[in-house]
Parts: structure tokens; C-alpha cells; sequence
């Protein structure tokens, strides 16, 4: 069945004076973000453009106070992706998020995958820490120890004296794009998802939220696929929703795409970017459990000063309807402050020097047909970190989606490695045969071009030189692998040779694509790839472009 989006003529009825409305906030993919992050926005109406200093969890604060002062029936979500991503997850392990977030205080946040990346021992740490309801319906933990009856499948949330049913879901790619506990399974979402809305329907709840960490294709596929949804709230690709073109911003539809259910209903599906650039905020009216009229007000939120320095925010982007300039709650700001103390020591200190900028693209294409110019380089620290440990690796592999930012020209700094390789994945070594080895890269590539899975499972190498076609045969791309060894001698890899590789764990316990490594046994070296690149280009002093080992074509 091919999607269908309704028309405004279509899921707008004339607004009247139905009674109940409903003001749906909402964040998604904070990741750790509790500072603002650079956003170049354009004045609208000319080529000049500006570095604003964008999000931050002061800004997202005071956002969604704004909006509830302001009174009405005011839903505040996370979508998923609290932590992982900066040094306040770093150094602190999620008490800097739950302290912030307490304060602002979701009604409901759904598990992302990123709060597995610390295994169940983490997520029970941070569940132990937050006071708002973290919920799940697709995840059954009854079997791990740590989580049982700690994650509901929905949550029941009462405004204005009506009752609205608040139903969590997370991606079916979880063990692979994760580090959950084998006990922890997960259950097909769609079929999931509509027993919880049946059970709440049948208790007389007739305005149901779907609180989701899927990625925003699968939440419009989940939206015709549902009976009795009304909104899905997203998070997981972080896609940007809503008009921003007057400042240069290109979305992926609009604020909220409008689909019909199975039962033939409005389904509304919002998401709302990531790193608290945007503060997603969805109006809509209900006659009874029908949709009647909705709002979408997707912000910027943008602070009072330019990225970095003193200079402030120009009138041109201040009187821009999709840009909202905030100073920040203070307390949330004090707080974050308080974390970042020791935080901005740590940053600060420089570790190298890059004399050009090394960007960071997942798949090769486009202006970059080598890909990521950073990736390589983080397989090269592991190659040299194997070694250096007597291990006799002979390839390190790196997937993409674990290579987060790009790394400007000029200083490389403590704070910036961390950015860069946040997920504190350890470095791990295991043997492979050639035929293992090729079967495990086309494996990687048929998930992300045959299969629409995640483009994090792109492979970077070092010790290794491959030739792929992008539109080839499954499992038949790759052209040609070839060993490289230090001294720049190739040899043609040979499919019976075993072949030392080097990894993260995450990888080699088959994530991200990669579930051809999937039980093969390996050794933890115990060092974590932040660590390693670290101490790998503090040795380096200047770090410039590895040569090129990735060659993909059409």
C-alpha cells in the first residue's frame, strides 16, 4: 500500500468551538546536548549567513515554559536519545541529563537506542536517576534483572480533564544499532503498538500519542498501518520538519506530514531535527477523539549572540517567524554550568592540529567520493593501537555511523575527540578468513542499498584497499580487496588466508550490519576508540588525510 498523505482540504475542518486542545512540545536526539551547537543560518532575502548559537537545554527550558505559561493543555516529550554524544555523558554517565531534564520535566520520554549503549547497567543507572515516565510498549524486559517492570508499555496522562494514552516504541534495530542485554527482547512494533491502543481505546481513552524512536520513514509507514492513533511524536533520524527555507534550511517535509490510519482517522507525525536546535510544538483539536484542525510551530531556537562570541544575533534572523531568540531559563543554565565546569577544563586542551578541514560524510558520493576523510583516520589509530599492543592486526575496520562530526582546520581539542568518537566503544580484535572478511563488507553494503537500513553501517578500513559498485548485484559489489601493508606493498587478498581485524566491539559483536561478525569469538583490548584516537594523533602532532582506500561507483 503506497502512503497516503492528506491535503489541508482534507484533514482540516473548520475550527470551532469543539472544547479540547491539545499542545503537543516536544524534543527528540539530545544526545548529551546540553550547551548550544553552531547552526549557519541565511538572512532571508540575501546570500549573507551567520553561525548562530543554536539549542541548548536553557533554551529548550524556558521554550516549553513559554508555552505553558501561556496556559492551555500543554504534552511535554522526549522522543528518545537523551544521552550519548558529548562529555556530559562522558564524565557524568547521565546525571547531568536527568538533572537538567528533571527540572524541565517531560510527561513522557520513550527509550532511544542510545540508552542502551551502556548496556542494561547503564539505562537501569539512568532510570534511576530521571523522575518523568521513561516508557516502551515493544520492549519485553521481563528476563533482564536490572530493567524488569521498570520501562511501561504507555503511560496515562490526564489535561483538562481529559485522558490522553501515551504509547512508546523503539526500533526493531535495536540490537543492531545498540548494545542491549541478550535478555532484552524486542517485539515487532506495529502489531505491538495497536494491542496497547486497543486495550486503551476499550478503557474509554480516545486520544492516543505514539511516542516513537523508529526514524521517520517507519513512523509514516506506522501511521497507515495503526487503528486509533491520532499523533506519532518521532525521533531516531533526526529529521528536520517544517518551512525553513527563508533561512536556508532544506526539510524532508512538512510540520506535521498528514497521513490516514487504517481505520481511515488523521494521523498527525512530527519530529523535531536534533541536539535541541528545534523545539517542535503541535496544536491540535479534537471533537471527541477526532481530529478536527491542527498547528504545526516548529522553532529555532536561537540565543541572543552568534556562536562562539559576543556579537549578537542579527535583526534579519530576530524577525524571522521560524526563529525564536531566547536567553535560556537561568536555573537550567546554572545548572549546566555547574556540570560544565569541570567539562571546560578537559575540552579546552589541545591534542593536534589539522591543516585542512576533514569532513565527515557517511557514504561516498557527491563532493566527496571518498567519503569520510575522518573514518579512515580512526581506523588507522586502531591499526597502530592493535599493534602497538602486539596484537599483529593486519586491517582495522571502522562503520561510519560511529564517526559523528567533522573536524575543522586548526586546532583538534580534547572536547572535539569526544564529539567525534562519543559512544565509548573499546577496540576489539578477532581472526578472519579473506571470504569472511569479504562477505562481512558486502554484507554491510546490501544493508544499507538493498535493504534501506542505516547508512551508519558504511565500512571504513585501513591495512585495506576495496573497489565496490553502489548499484551492483548483492553480495557481489566488491570488485576487488587488496592488503596493504605499512610499507605501502599490496597484496591481493587471498579468500583462504586468515587475516587479523581490528574493530570496535560494537561492530564485532555483529551491530550496525555488521551480524556476519556476529558470534565470532574476539579479544576486548579494553581501550575505548576516544582514548585510542587520542593518544594516536597526540603522537601525530599534525593530522592531515589518510590516503583514499574506499572506492565506490555507480
Amino acid at each position: 500500500m503506497g502512503r497516503v498523505f492528506l491535503t489541508s482540504s482534507m484533514a482540516l475542518i473548520c475550527a470551532g468551538a469543539y472544547g479540547y486542545t491539545l499542545d503537543i512540545v516536544h524534543v527528540n536526539d539530545t544526545h548529551s546536548n546540553l550547551e548550544p551547537v553552531g547552526l549557519r543560518l541565511d538572512c532571508p532575502g540575501d546570500s549573507t549567513s551567520f553561525n548562530i548559537a543554536s539549542g541548548s537545554a536553557a533554551a529548550i527550558a524556558q521554550g516549553v515554559e513559554s508555552i505553558r505559561e501561556e496556559g492551555g493543555n500543554v504534552l511535554f516529550l522526549h522522543a528518545g536519545d537523551l544521552v550519548q554524544g558529548t562529555l556530559f555523558y562522558t564524565v557524568y554517565d547521565g546525571r547531568a541529563d536527568a538533572a537538567v531534564y528533571n527540572d524541565i520535566m517531560p510527561d513522557a520520554m520513550v527509550t532511544g537506542n542510545h540508552e542502551f549503549d551502556r548496556g542494561s547497567q547503564g539505562l537501569r543507572f539512568l532510570l534511576d536517576l530521571v523522575e518523568f515516565p521513561v516508557i516502551c510498549a515493544n520492549l519485553d524486559l521481563s528476563g533482564d534483572s536490572l530493567l524488569a517492570g521498570l520501562v511501561q508499555p504507555f503511560v496515562i496522562i490526564e489535561k483538562g480533564g481529559e485522558s490522553i494514552g501515551i504509547v512508546g516504541v523503539v526500533t526493531e534495530e535495536l540490537a543492531s544499532v545498540s548494545s542491549p542485554s541478550a535478555e532484552t527482547v524486542v517485539l515487532p512494533a506495529a502489531e505491538t503498538v495497536q494491542s496497547v491502543i486497543d486495550r486503551l481505546t476499550e478503557s474509554g481513552i480516545d486520544k492516543i500519542v505514539v511516542l516513537s524512536h523508529m526514524g521517520y520513514e517507519n513512523d509514516l509507514e506506522l501511521a497507515m498501518a495503526l487503528s486509533g492513533a491520532d499523533v506519532i511524536v518521532g525521533g531516531h533520524s533526526h529529521t528536520l520538519l517544517g518551512d525553513f527555507t527563508s533561512v536556508g534550511l532544506e526539510s524532508s517535509g512538512g510540520y506535521p506530514a498528514v497521513l490516514q490510519g487504517a481505520d481511515g482517522g488523521t494521523v498527525l507525525v512530527v519530529q523535531a531535527w536534533s541536539y535541541t536546535r528545534v523545539l517542535g510544538h503541535l496544536q491540535v483539536e479534537f471533537d471527541g477523539g477526532e481530529i478536527v484542525s491542527y498547528a504545526g510551530m516548529p522553532r529555532i531556537l536561537a540565543g541572543e549572540h552568534l556562536f562562539g562570541g559576543e556579537d549578537p544575533i542579527p535583526e534579519c534572523l530576530i524577525a524571522e517567524h521560524s526563529v525564536e531568540v531566547t536567553p535560556g531559563d537561568q536555573f537550567v543554565q546554572g545548572l549546566v554550568d555547574t556540570y560544565g565546569e569541570v567539562i571546560a577544563e578537559y575540552e579546552q586542551e589541545a591534542a593536534a592540529t589539522a591543516p585542512e578541514d576533514l569532513p565527515n560524510q557517511r557514504v561516498p558520493g557527491g563532493t566527496l567520493p571518498q567519503g569520510s576523510m575522518i573514518a579512515p583516520l580512526v581506523c588507522d589509530a586502531m591499526l597502530w593501537k592493535a599493534n602497538q599492543l602486539g596484537s599483529g592486526a593486519d586491517i582495522a575496520l571502522q562503520n561510519a555511523g560511529g564517526v559523528r562530526i567533522d573536524i575543522p582546520a586548526g586546532e583538534i581539542t580534547v572536547g572535539t575527540v569526544y564529539r567525534l568518537l562519543p559512544f565509548a566503544n573499546t577496540l576489539a580484535v578477532l581472526d578472519v578468513t579473506g571470504t569472511e572478511l569479504r562477505q562481512t563488507l558486502e554484507g554491510a553494503l546490501t544493508a544499507i542499498f538493498d535493504q534501506g537500513l542505516s547508512d551508519g553501517a558504511f565500512p571504513y578500513v585501513a591495512g585495506l584497499e576495496y573497489h565496490a559498485h553502489r548499484n551492483g548485484v548483492s553480495g557481489q559489489r566488491i570488485t576487488s580487496m587488496v592488503l596493504v601493508t605499512e610499507d605501502g606493498t599490496k597484496y591481493e587478498l587471498h579468500p583462504d588466508s586468515t587475516y587479523r581485524l581490528v574493530t570496535n566491539a560494537f561492530v564485532a559483536r555483529g551491530g550496525d550490519g555488521y551480524g556476519l561478525l556476529a558470534g565470532k569469538p574476539f579479544t576486548d583490548t579494553g581501550f575505548t576508540d576516544s582514548e585510542v584516537f587520542l593518544e594516536y594523533i597526540r603522537q601525530l602532532g599534525t593530522v592531515n588525510p589518510a590516503p583514499e582506500r574506499v572506492f565506490l561507483s555507480d
